[in-house]
């Protein structure tokens, strides 16, 4: 399932000609296989936009090697001048063996691994497969270069627009600062419960590392609109009337006009800002999967993935927190709790995978308080 499926009502869909690295790929194959027809895939390897720690996976063709394959190429490659070239893959070297056997499982025989450089850093790796053998001459070699630099300036802009975009949700974090029942611990504790469940189920909803990396990103983002209500009502440890809980609930939207403008000002129109996931997040992270939550009472999966992810992350966190409304609950209390509010409220999928993985929980809790602490 993808954060961009399907828009609920009053959600902009991304507009514009293709910008992702994918179709960017796809397009510079359709070209290069025009030239080459023996050309079966292109695929790139490379540090995630997202997070030092991830790999970027990209492909045209060839995913059933993506993986395991393209990680080990950029894992065994470090020079700026290092290149694999195997001209057959059933001829090739021991050393070659785990690689091109995946290659020949996938129904290559020959290939091409060429580095990313740009400027003076390489970026990762660029590999291209052939189900023909010795198709990889020095003349094709040296076609090949010329797209292979053409792609790490793709890759080059894709690092750049992410690491503007980090810095833009960074500068609207400290919106937070001015907002005491919104701490940085709690955002941070949403945040990487939020990826322990994305983690639990990326293989269910096939999500990369740079979604779950973006996710992460985004969390702390999520009442980003309590800016706009007042301390008093927030911080109000009584009760909140009728009308003190709708100004409340008008934090959703205030929070999507504030990223709109956002993603206005810095031009953020497409799917490799994920910028389709923050909104969603922001809008629709008090959605309830029964339709009773707000604002728009979507129903199960008519609320995005990434959504529910936050919601139930963040009610967990909520309900192990003092708040101005409450002492902090045990545990054990709080995982009974969640489990009366999975199948109304939230995912009853993500509160099985909190309440499987309460130890790592407890770690997080308290490797953000020693964060808090230093």
């Amino acid at each position: 399932m993808s954060s961009l499926a399907a828009a609920p009502a009053g959600q902009k869909p991304a507009t514009g000609t293709p910008q992702n690295i994918n179709e960017q790929l796809k397009l510079i194959y359709q070209r290069i296989s025009r030239q080459y027809p023996f050309l079966s895939c292109i695929s790139v390897a490379a540090p995630g936009s997202a997070s030092e720690n991830s790999i970027g996976l990209y492909s045209t063709s060839c995913d059933t090697m993506n993986g395991a394959l393209l990680t080990q190429v950029l894992e065994m490659v470090s020079g700026p001048d290092d290149a694999i070239v195997v001209k057959n893959v059933h001829a090739a070297s021991a050393e070659d063996l785990d690689i091109t056997r995946q290659a020949s499982d996938a129904g290559f025989h020959s290939s091409l691994g060429l580095p990313l450089i740009a400027g003076d850093r390489k970026l990762g790796y660029t590999f291209f497969a052939a189900r023909e053998k010795d198709c990889f001459t020095p003349e094709v070699i040296e076609q090949m270069n010329v797209y292979a630099r053409v792609i790490a300036q793709l890759l080059a802009g894709e690092h750049q627009s992410t690491d503007n975009l980090r810095s833009a949700v960074a500068s609207i974090l400290q919106l937070n600062n001015a907002n005491e029942s919104e701490s940085p611990a709690h955002l941070r504790r949403v945040a990487l419960y939020s990826r322990l469940i994305a983690e639990n189920c990326a293989e269910e909803y096939q999500l990369s590392e740079d979604w779950i990396e973006h996710l992460v990103m985004f969390a702390p983002l999520h009442d980003i609109g309590k800016v706009y209500i007042p301390e008093e009502i927030l911080m109000k440890p009584e009760r909140l009337t009728d009308e003190e809980f709708e100004v409340v609930k008008a934090h959703t939207l205030k929070g999507r006009d504030l990223i709109d403008h956002m993603i206005n000002c810095f031009g953020y129109h497409n799917e490799l800002h994920y910028t389709d996931m923050l909104r969603n997040i922001i809008t629709y992270h008090h959605e309830a999967v029964d339709g009773s939550g707000y604002p728009h009472g979507l129903k199960g999966e008519e609320i995005p993935l990434e959504a529910r992810i936050v919601a139930a992350a963040d009610v967990l966190d909520a309900l192990l927190t003092r708040r101005a409304y409450k002492e902090a609950w045990s545990m054990d209390k709080t995982m009974r709790t969640l489990q009366s509010l999975a199948g109304s409220r939230l995912d009853p999928e993500f509160v099985d995978i909190l309440a499987r993985n309460r130890n790592e929980l407890m770690r997080i809790r308290a490797r953000c308080e020693q964060e808090q602490a230093s």
